[in-house]
């Protein structure tokens, strides 16, 4: 087990950080990543689900916050499988439970 990963407290920071990013966003473009996401989770595609994580990220540089929490998320490969699913279920979390945001 990577032991970057290894403490709870990892992945309630991503879900936080992932909730304070996406204060905002419409609910509509929200959904839709989350089901993309889910997707990739579901056929264990660690390239796919994070390169839509990055993605939206990049989209979102302006933003300081974005920038420290790459460099965590990139910090943390290799992932096992089990590893992969609690930080992508950490990261939809985090995306679910923002707020705001019009549409939907």
């Amino acid at each position: 087990m990577n032991p970057k990963v290894r403490n709870k407290s990892v992945y309630s920071s991503i879900m936080e950080d992932f909730r304070e990013i996406f204060e905002g966003v419409s609910k509509n473009y929200r959904q839709k990543l989350i089901y993309n996401l889910l997707n990739a989770v579901k056929c264990n595609n660690q390239k796919e689900f994070f390169w839509m994580v990055f993605r939206v990220l990049n989209a979102n540089s302006d933003n300081p916050k974005v920038a420290k929490l790459s460099e965590k998320i990139g910090k943390m490969f290799p992932l096992s499988s089990s590893e992969f699913e609690r930080v992508a279920y950490s990261i939809i979390l985090g995306i679910m439970s923002a707020g705001g945001g019009e549409g939907g």
